[in-house]
């Protein structure tokens, strides 16, 4: 699998996301079937989308990715983009009874 060099860090980790939780998404479980599809998944190991590291994710990470994609009726890749922080870029200002 290509880690995509040539996409930014965010599309790499929503493509991966979705690489994980997409097989639930195209053939969703049969009620009651979802825990151990979700344990099975958590039970595998895993490219880093970004280092290619051998790594795994817990039951619950994927289980939210799951919902996230599933709840997203427009774009459910895009959403499973790791969001940029609200603050990103700004420098944090102490009063000057602190400084």
């Amino acid at each position: 699998m290509s880690h995509g060099e040539g996409a930014p860090p965010r599309a790499r980790w929503a493509r991966f996301r979705f690489s994980v939780v997409g097989p639930l998404l195209a053939a969703p479980p049969e009620p009651g079937e979802l825990r151990a599809r979700l344990e099975e998944l958590a039970g595998r190991s895993w490219r880093h989308p970004t280092t290619g590291e051998v790594v795994r994710f817990g039951m619950s990470t994927i289980e939210r990715w799951f919902y996230m994609a599933r709840n997203e009726p427009k774009d459910p890749v895009r959403v499973l983009e790791r969001r940029v922080r609200k603050n990103a870029g700004t420098q944090p200002k102490v009063s000057a009874a602190l400084g």
